[in-house]
């Protein structure tokens, strides 16, 4: 798992390039988390690069929403591919995450 990070504005994008599962997981929530302790408010999590997320990789995003709305913020994930959107559908995280096609249409809303 590589995690890039870049500022665009207020808003932090993290892009997650590999599988977010098991081995993966773990480290992912922490730095995420380390992030919002640190400040960040705006988070856009750009998947265009991912390949693979089980359970836990939900699990991590799950944390994330919540210890954002703790501090007002807003989150949204830009780039899922056809397959990781899927499984966010059988999940009915649909409904819950902001999800956008590309990175900028993601920053976009975490700025509104």
């Amino acid at each position: 798992m590589e995690i890039k990070e870049e500022k665009r504005g207020k808003v932090k994008i993290v892009g997650l390039r590999g599988r977010l599962d098991a081995n993966s997981s773990q480290r992912v929530e922490k730095q995420l988390l380390a992030l919002i302790n640190e400040g960040e408010d705006r988070l856009v999590l750009d998947f265009s690069e991912l390949t693979y997320m089980s359970s836990l990789g939900l699990r991590v995003l799950m944390m994330v929403a919540k210890n954002i709305k703790k501090v007002n913020g807003k989150l949204a994930l830009a780039g899922l591919n056809d397959h990781i959107y899927e499984i966010f559908k059988i999940a009915q995280f649909t409904s819950i995450f902001s999800i956008y096609p590309s990175c900028n249409e993601a920053v976009t809303h975490c700025v509104d």
